[in-house]
């Protein structure tokens, strides 16, 4: 019993480093420039929205900083199927804030399924004067292209 007492008044004397540890991480991310955090977010979104989601969980500033357009228009939607046969609300509230956000990959998406649908309309209605597909489907490939999306851009040049 004297053995556990000593024990317990060595343990005693420790630091609590894991508390100190967390208190020093806060204080770093309070310290951050928003614009910075901000920017973290962006590219940690840009890898996985998984770890997006779960960055959210780590602290209010982190939270606040996923809010921001510039992070929104940074998602990478790899995990996410082209086309939605079946979501729930969560995953149409994402895929549209992005959209509201003008995410490149989002409008992308969004501009070949409207081209697409276009062309295939086209294909049943009328076999001969093709008029080059839905102008709205691809006036939204030409705004992914301009803001650097790669195969929108290939599509539009491909059109032209």
């Amino acid at each position: 019993m004297a053995s556990s007492r000593s024990m317990k008044k060595e343990t005693d004397k420790r630091p609590n480093t894991l508390n100190n540890d967390r208190h020093s991480s806060v204080v770093a991310i309070k310290s951050l420039p928003r614009d910075l955090l901000v920017e973290v977010v962006a590219s940690v979104a840009s890898h996985s929205f998984i770890d997006l989601h779960n960055l959210k969980m780590c602290s209010k500033d982190f939270l606040d900083a996923t809010e921001d357009k510039y992070v929104w228009q940074q998602v990478s939607l790899d995990a996410f199927p082209l086309i939605q046969w079946s979501s729930n609300d969560k995953t149409s509230s994402f895929l549209e804030q992005c959209r509201k956000s003008e995410n490149i990959e989002s409008l992308y998406r969004e501009g070949l399924l409207e081209y697409s649908k276009s062309l295939y309309r086209e294909g049943l209605l009328e076999y001969s004067n093709y008029s080059g597909g839905n102008i709205d489907g691809l006036e939204i490939l030409k705004i992914a292209a301009q803001k650097g999306h790669k195969e929108a851009n290939y599509v539009c040049v491909k059109e032209a």
